[in-house]
């Protein structure tokens, strides 16, 4: 419950409805990763997906930058699991490391071949591309009058497999595939 009000503080002040000072300190990386971790958090994988004592594989596909600013969370509590930030740059593998994906917008021209290669697995998918969650992701993250919002494909994270909180899609801007 404590974990629950933290996200929807968090939230809060990210989304705009927090005061202008608190969103001034702090920047769109800083903001974009504060999101990311929640949507982990707050995401729930299949039991045989994750054994005790392992990490949450975070990859991250595209800018250095963003890299850098998520690289912050390594070794953060994620539930019960840690989290492990980790580039990825080409996706030979299938994905098959990632637990979740972070795709940047510079990598849109690869967003199909990336969707159908990860199939069904359990890989909770996020990126800022533009209508990322309407064309297959998972968590799209838009821009809306200077704020930070976010959309959910519920069709596509149920086809992998992955259950998201109730208050995280009460608070989605758009649910596509219901």
């Amino acid at each position: 419950m404590r974990d629950t009000a933290r996200f929807l503080l968090l939230l809060f002040l990210l989304t705009g409805l927090g005061t202008q000072a608190c969103r001034a300190e702090l920047t769109e990386l800083q903001i974009e990763s504060a999101y990311v971790f929640n949507f982990i958090k707050f995401a729930e994988w299949p039991a045989d997906t994750l054994k005790s004592g392992d990490k949450i594989r975070l990859c991250v596909l595209g800018n250095s930058e963003l890299h850098a600013s998520l690289s912050t969370l390594n070794g953060r509590k994620a539930g019960a699991y840690e989290l492990q930030v980790m580039p990825h740059s080409d996706g030979s593998d299938g994905f098959s490391s990632c637990h979740a994906l972070y795709i940047e917008d510079q990598e849109q021209h690869r967003l199909v071949p990336i969707l159908k290669s990860l199939g069904s697995r359990p890989v909770l998918t996020i990126s800022d591309i533009p209508n990322f969650a309407e064309r297959g992701g998972n968590i799209g993250l838009i821009y809306r009058d200077d704020k930070v919002l976010f959309e959910i494909n519920l069709a596509s994270t149920r086809k992998a497999g992955l259950r998201l909180s109730s208050q995280m899609l009460n608070l989605a801007a758009n649910i596509f595939g219901r």
